[in-house]
């Protein structure tokens, strides 16, 4: 009949490929510590304010270890592989992340990152991985140690290559490493954007971005979001403010981490960190910090890869008639937290923020609603404002209002602006890159990468899509469920494969090695279930 292969969602998920490191099979003894010079971690944290700063959370702390170094582990196996494996230790850090350069992994061999417990895992990395660059990181393991075990096959021995360049200390805005939480740093204020306030706003949630951002030695929580383009091709462009970019450099921004996804299943706080998933590196488009001055606070960049299709990505609408909103929201990372939503009843003012252009910024008082009283925090810096219908008409610059502020006001960089008034070149502004066509549009509807779940569901508990399909199939489900029971089996009754799926992302499914024929896909939970059928080319 063949085999079938789960492209299973890990709660630590970058773009990777599976599988385990040799070492979680085969006992191995625990790699001698190496850790950074503690002395380059400055002891003096950074502002802790949205006034027109991102949230530093972490330092970088040189390494330098290459794979040649003697200091790495190295083991032979039987049938001719040679593993590689390093233990780093940053004392006193909440989380650890590696940073690397002269980044490349030869076709056929595997890099791991995890942690000593063997309870957080990343990877694998390979080939498919290599960015042109050279430069590479990914997101952080929870606790001050991680290892990095590098699986290298006997035909490719001595062609991989890579640094570990710089080790990230995280010091602040990271949750307890004893119940594996990487969240939970916001107030408690704040409400969750799967709380009754985002009803109806899926779209919206799924477009925003949590940003992990490199600047130099620091690094930085800020909020950004996916947004679309006139010739609605789906470059991967991501907005945030400009103050949470500003003075990266080529080579920082390459390494930069953006989490998609990264939110409550719910309305109440998790008691695990949620599913996630995550991509590396991007490059600067347009800022208007290119004219020399704040000026409207926007910050436009494009991913280095394009976004994959099961990480359900949303490329957002905007509106740049200037007119602004009487109601609507902004979805946000407070303090680097899981996603956040608050929401304005009362109409937007014109404002001047901080040097900013003149009347260049929306003015906004948050307001209570029917699960708390939700504000922005550092963190949500870049995170846009929508309208009622929807459309990101700002993004955050800066403002007072807190958990302990709640009528406080909040300043965000008009769209409008961003659109062409900070400068005449292309990199000064928007309008170029979101409309390529030159269509003169004030409005563009946003879209999804693949599909939109709301239009294919219809009522049903899930959707098998493309059907008939050669290679891959994504199964989408019903947001009103967090936990399904799936089982594949063929026309005679034979189960092909079964498994339980939590959460509430797609779920690929490889068939390369499945024969030609009809299946059934029956989906079931503690109410409902439902039978389909799909033809394998």
């Amino acid at each position: 009949m063949g085999i079938i292969a789960l492209s299973t969602n890990s709660i630590y998920a970058q773009i990777s490929y599976g599988g385990e490191p040799y070492s979680f099979s085969n006992k191995l003894e625990m790699p001698q510590a190496i850790s950074p010079n503690p002395s380059e971690l400055m002891l003096n944290k950074g502002d802790n304010n949205k006034n027109c700063n991102a949230l530093e959370f972490g330092r970088f702390l040189n390494l330098n270890i290459s794979l040649n170094n003697d200091l790495w582990q190295k083991i032979s196996t039987a049938k001719g592989k040679t593993i590689y494996r390093l233990r780093v230790q940053s004392k006193g850090a909440l989380a650890v992340g590696a940073y690397f350069s002269d980044f490349f992994i030869p076709k056929g061999a595997e890099l791991f990152i995890f942690s000593p417990d063997h309870q957080q895992l990343i990877g694998s990395f390979n080939s498919l991985n290599n960015p042109a660059s050279g430069l590479f990181a990914t997101e952080y393991i929870l606790g001050d140690q991680l290892l990095i075990e590098y699986i290298e096959p006997a035909n490719v021995k001595g062609q991989g290559h890579f640094i570990v360049k710089e080790i990230l200390h995280a010091y602040r805005a990271i949750g307890s490493v004893i119940n594996k939480s990487g969240f939970g740093s916001s107030d408690v204020c704040e409400v969750n954007v799967n709380c009754p306030e985002g009803s109806g706003k899926n779209k919206q949630r799924d477009a925003v971005l949590r940003l992990n951002i490199k600047i130099g030695s620091s690094a930085y929580w800020c909020t950004g979001s996916l947004i679309n383009n006139t010739s609605e091709d789906r470059t991967p462009y991501v907005i945030t403010a400009d103050h949470c970019g500003k003075n990266s450099s080529s080579v920082d921004q390459n390494q930069w981490v953006f989490y998609f996804n990264y939110q409550s299943d719910d309305c109440d706080d998790p008691n695990i960190e949620p599913e996630h998933q995550t991509m590396t590196g991007c490059s600067l488009i347009a800022a208007s910090s290119n004219t020399g001055s704040l000026g409207s606070d926007f910050y436009l960049v494009m991913l280095n890869q394009t976004v994959p299709e099961d990480y359900r990505p949303y490329f957002l609408g905007w509106n740049r008639d200037g007119l602004g909103s009487d109601v609507g929201y902004t979805i946000h990372h407070p303090q680097g937290d899981i996603k956040k939503i608050s929401t304005y009843t009362n109409p937007l003012s014109d404002a001047t923020y901080n040097g900013g252009i003149y009347n260049g910024f929306w003015e906004v008082a948050w307001s209570e609603t029917e699960t708390n009283h939700g504000v922005t925090e550092p963190g949500s810096s870049g995170s846009p404002i929508f309208d009622e219908q929807g459309y990101l008409i700002g993004t955050l610059t800066g403002g007072a209002a807190s958990c302990s502020a709640l009528t406080a006001n909040d300043y965000y960089g008009k769209f409008i602006m961003h659109w062409d008034q900070n400068g005449s070149e292309d990199n000064q502004k928007l309008a170029p890159w979101l409309d390529p066509l030159n269509t003169g549009v004030d409005k563009m509807s946003g879209i999804y990468l693949g599909v939109d779940e709301e239009k294919i569901l219809s009522g049903k508990l899930f959707q098998a899509i493309p059907n008939p399909v050669s290679s891959s199939l994504i199964l989408y489900f019903d947001r009103n469920n967090t936990e399904y029971l799936v089982s594949i089996s063929d026309l005679s009754g034979k189960i092909i494969t079964e498994f339980k799926q939590e959460g509430l992302g797609p779920k690929t499914i490889q068939l390369e090695g499945l024969q030609k024929g009809i299946y059934i896909i029956k989906v079931m939970t503690e109410s409902k279930t439902q039978i389909s059928k799909f033809l394998k080319l």
